[in-house]
């Protein structure tokens, strides 16, 4: 896929990493093949719960689409209840916000008993409207999102310099430094017989070993953590599109940020949130989503984004960072977690995230840790395992 043009900024205010490559064979509990946030989260429990574990990364670690997120730790992905309750039924909507409550409470714990400074901040999270014709939508979504469990209300009220018609408010949500967070989480890993491999290629599975570039990794289960599978015998390009969104940063004097993050739920897509850097603060805001291929002048979708900020935080200054990503989009908004396919109960994968892994990620982390312990074959998240 190549380097992306710009460096995040979670990528230029963090050091690189120089962790060894793979050579020779070893043989170990679990093999984690990627080292984002769902393999470095699995392969960190794993490690917790007494398994060694091999993680195999082909460039450096948290470089990919973890390294270049909007970074925001909350359940509120946009207004997605009201569908899920269509798609799944209440139970499935439910299951889908423990799914990632669950994993908020996980990086939060994390934060706390590994000691970790990642700016971890609590913020209430906001879904709003800017048009009349979409609070309808919001009334929807407010009612399920409380009928699957989630702490919202309905509110004219955000800190936002310009009015909105209504606004989901989702209490005790987080952001956090994604690259801080997770070298921090990879450092646990090692020792003990488990190790983090970097410059690795993983070439292919057979069985329960996986072949790289200068090594094989003999294991009892396989965690296939590349975003999509690159061993994609579960054909999980056929079910899922690749998105590329864009952010942009800028210094701004705290009195004129705003408290919390938003998403807006129309279109184009417009997501805010805030940055600490050092003594600074910065805002962000992020969208300008297509599929690939669909545009040639990407530069404009910065200028864009600059305009917002310009248009709407005028005190801020000039944009300092500009980066994007792409994420897969599943076709109906609910991540591929479990079975690299059914005939392999020992490989796993999770993949189609639709841009909200830090807890879709970690959520599915949590799952493949127990299924690479347990054996298990259930699913954590309504989807469709395999």
């Amino acid at each position: 896929m190549g380097a992306p043009p710009h460096p995040s900024f979670w990528v230029l205010t963090t050091p690189e990493t120089d962790y060894p490559a793979l050579a020779g064979a070893i043989e170990v509990d679990v093999c984690v093949i990627g080292a984002g946030i769902v393999g470095l989260t699995a392969a960190a429990l794993l490690k917790r719960e007494g398994k060694t574990v091999a993680v195999v990364e082909s460039k450096r670690i948290v470089r990919g689409a973890t390294g270049y997120t909007t970074a925001k730790v909350t359940s509120g992905h946009g207004a997605i209840y009201g569908d899920l309750e269509d798609n799944f039924g209440a139970k499935g909507a439910r299951i889908y916000a423990e799914s990632n409550e669950a994993a908020l409470a996980r990086v939060a714990r994390f934060v706390e008993e590994e000691g970790i400074d990642c700016d971890f901040e609590r913020k209430p999270n906001y879904v709003f409207a800017e048009s009349g014709e979409e609070v309808a939508k919001l009334k929807k979504e407010v009612d399920a999102a409380k009928r699957a469990g989630l702490d919202v209300s309905l509110t004219d009220e955000t800190s936002l310099p310009f009015e909105v018609a209504g606004a989901v408010r989702l209490e005790n949500q987080a952001q956090f430094h994604p690259r801080k967070y997770l070298l921090a989480l990879a450092e646990t890993i090692l020792g003990d017989g488990s190790h983090v491999f970097e410059r690795s290629i993983a070439l292919d599975v057979k069985g329960t070993t996986v072949r790289a570039s200068e090594g094989t990794v003999r294991a009892k289960d396989v965690i296939v953590a590349t975003q999509l599978p690159f061993e994609d015998s579960g054909l999980f390009f056929t079910k899922a599109h690749v998105h590329r969104s864009y952010a942009v940063a800028a210094p701004i004097d705290p009195s004129a940020a705003p408290d919390g993050m938003f998403i807006n739920a129309g279109v184009p897509t417009r997501s805010v949130r805030t940055i600490r850097d050092g003594d600074r603060l910065l805002v962000q805001a992020g969208g300008e989503g297509h599929r690939i291929g669909e545009e040639d002048d990407t530069t404009r979708r910065y200028r864009t984004l600059e305009a917002y900020l310009g248009e709407h935080w005028p005190q801020a200054g000039p944009v300092e960072f500009r980066w994007s990503t792409q994420d897969y989009m599943s076709v109906d908004r609910v991540p591929y977690v479990g079975r690299l396919r059914r005939t392999s109960p020992h490989v796993f994968t999770a993949t189609g995230f639709c841009k909200w892994g830090m807890t879709g990620g970690t959520s599915s982390g949590i799952w493949r840790s127990r299924a690479g312990t347990a054996r298990a074959t259930g699913r954590a998240i309504p989807g469709r395992a395999k």
